[in-house]
């Protein structure tokens, strides 16, 4: 799964697979990408490499789109994944994921 950030808005791609997160920033530039994250209520840019993910916002857009039965185990699974790593925010509302330029 990814999250898309274009000059379209914010969209989240590829749903069902969930053994991967991170945001691609397409033909836009990193003001671009904090205004819609901050704008979508989805995250906020942490530096050009990084942003912090609303995990509710996410699951939100993502899980209604999926067509997994075993989705929400998954989700869980990967968001355990990120904790393991350290890639959760203190309160465990966000995760941190790195940006990809397309």
């Amino acid at each position: 799964m990814f999250v898309e950030v274009s000059p379209h808005g914010v969209a989240v791609r590829e749903v069902d697979d969930l053994t991967r997160l991170h945001l691609q920033a397409r033909d836009v530039d990193a003001q671009a990408v904090a205004a819609a994250l901050r704008d979508s209520g989805s995250g906020e840019l942490v530096d050009a490499d990084t942003a912090l993910l609303e995990l509710d916002a996410l699951r939100g857009r993502a899980e209604p789109a999926s067509t997994l039965t075993d989705w929400p185990a998954r989700w869980e699974a990967m968001i355990g994944y990120a904790g393991e790593k350290g890639w959760l925010s203190e309160d465990g509302r966000c995760v941190q994921v790195h940006i990809e330029d397309t």
